[in-house]
Parts: C-alpha cells; structure tokens; sequence
C-alpha cells in the first residue's frame, strides 16, 4: 500500500444519524448533514467525551501439534460496538438511555422508565467529517441503551451517555456492518 495523505482524517466533526433496524446503507452520501430517506439526526453529541468504537472480547489462541507449534489459530470471539454521550435530554435520547420503547412515551410528553430496560434495536449511520471529506460508518442493527450513570456538572453538560453493540444483520449476510473508504472532496 501507497503513502497517501489525502485519505487521511482527523473526526473535527461527526454526525450520529439513527434507522428502523435494517435500515439500508445509504445508496449515495454527497452530503454528510442529508444522508437520505429513512436517516434521522441524534443531535448533538459530547465533543469532550467523543464517540468511541469499541471491540472486546478473546485473542486468538496459537494451537500446536507435536510436529508444529504453530499449527493453526482460533478464531476470537469479538464483540464490537460504539459508545457516546448525548447531551440532548430529548425523547429520542431518553428513550435510548432508560431503555423505553414508544409505548413509554406518555401523553404529557414525559417518558415512563422501565423497571427493566429493553435496549432499543436501530440502524446507526456514524459520519466522520474533516473539512470537505467524510467517511460513513454503517450499523444496520445495534443494540443501544444507556450505559453509565448520569453525571451532573454546574460547569458542563448534562450527558446521556449510552452503549451500543452491534449485531449481525440478515441484510448483510450476517456481518455487522460496512465502512465506506474516505468520501467528499478527496475522492
């Protein structure tokens, strides 16, 4: 592989765009704020507790014969997943964190919370943009809910900070999702 400083991107801004589950990828994004039908902005999200992508899970053990040390190695079970704070304490937000389905949503425009969570099954579309070039990050189904307690600071904002995980999705042949090489003014 070539040096290639126009594929470069440093994430200065991003935006968190939710689906119905299953949700198809994006035919065509020319636009990181109006990634099509069916995408809906999150808001505004933490710019001093960034989006994080996560991977937990086993390394691969090495298993050897008598004749070979090395013979051949497993397969980790990985998990991968997203974390990231929404500092918007709207429905949507809300819903994601207490793990409230729209049946929670009352009359009033209060949420009921739970005594259990159900995590909420979305799409996630994550866009990376730097300058005039982004890069799209595709989850057809992830499993989000809150994932730590609600920290309050006089100084900062209130943040909901929530978890996703994603899954394998039959709309892809069972991965969890596609990446997109580095889009806008450098492709």
């Amino acid at each position: 592989m070539a040096l290639d400083a126009t594929t470069t991107i440093v994430p200065g801004t991003g935006y968190i765009y939710l689906g119905n589950a299953d949700t198809a990828k994006p035919a065509s994004i020319t636009d990181p704020l109006a990634p099509g039908a069916g995408w809906a902005n999150l808001g505004h999200t933490s710019r001093d507790n960034m989006p994080s992508l996560t991977r937990d899970g086993s390394d691969p053990t090495t298993l050897g014969s008598w004749q070979n040390s090395k013979l051949r190695q497993t397969s980790p079970d990985i998990t991968y997943g997203i974390t990231f704070n929404s500092i918007q304490a709207d429905k949507t937000a809300l819903q994601l964190y207490f793990g409230a389905g729209p049946s929670a949503m009352q009359t009033d425009g209060s949420i009921r919370i739970p005594a259990t969570p159900v995590p909420q099954i979305k799409a996630l579309l994550l866009i990376l943009v730097d300058g005039s070039n982004f890069v799209p990050l595709w989850h057809p189904r992830v499993s989000l809910l809150g994932a730590d307690a609600i920290k309050l600071d006089a100084e900062n904002w209130f943040e909901l900070p929530l978890k996703g995980t994603f899954l394998a999705s039959t709309l892809i042949d069972g991965a969890i999702g596609e990446w997109a090489a580095l889009l806008g003014a450098a492709s």
